[in-house]
């Protein structure tokens, strides 16, 4: 087979186009950065958020006897002014006396309705729907004439004012929650 003159210009140009493709596909090699030897590598584990320390857990027992002391001395004083305060109807007086959490979970619905059943209440057709409601039909006939016989830590600002019945039995007056240097009336929470 002879190749032609045109011919040879097709294989001559199909064969510079082949040599120019080849040689425009080659790419530079990649430069490779040197690597630390595997051995030197270090695995950090991954961080976790800071929650700060865990909290101690309250040990009452450790509360020494001058607090103890002093901390019933507090709590007796404050619930003969309760008492007081009670016996008056006096209400903003009394409500001065209870904390934040008190006053939300003593004013909703839900727990006045559920006092609102109580056989007592329920007797006298009474139908609590304010703090109010709650102090002058639940409040005031029961709490008049309180009387602290003991107290128990619960936490470092939050104590139980204690009643010991003629039978022997420890009844809880109230749950008190230390804000600032006095004691309030609250639902035991810290």
């Amino acid at each position: 087979m002879a190749l032609t003159g045109k011919r040879l210009s097709t294989l001559i140009v199909a064969c510079s186009m082949v040599v120019i493709a080849l040689s425009c596909t080659t790419a530079p090699k990649p430069v490779v950065e040197p690597q630390p030897p595997v051995e030197t590598l270090e695995v950090t584990p991954p961080i976790k958020p800071d929650k700060g320390p865990e909290p101690a857990v309250f040990d009452p027992s450790a509360v020494p006897e001058e607090v103890k002391s002093a901390t019933f001395v507090d709590v007796r004083t404050l619930i003969e002014s309760l008492n007081m305060i009670i016996r008056r109807q006096d209400y903003e007086a009394w409500r001065a006396n209870l904390t934040d959490d008190y006053i939300r979970y003593y004013s909703d619905p839900l727990i006045l309705a559920k006092y609102s059943e109580y056989p007592i209440i329920k007797r006298k057709g009474i139908k609590l729907q304010t703090l109010k409601d709650y102090f002058i039909n639940v409040v005031y006939p029961s709490r008049q004439n309180d009387k602290v016989d003991d107290i128990e830590f619960v936490g470092e600002n939050l104590v139980k004012a204690i009643t010991v019945s003629p039978k022997g039995d420890r009844n809880i007056l109230y749950m008190l929650e230390k804000h600032g240097d006095a004691w309030k009336i609250g639902i035991g929470r810290q």
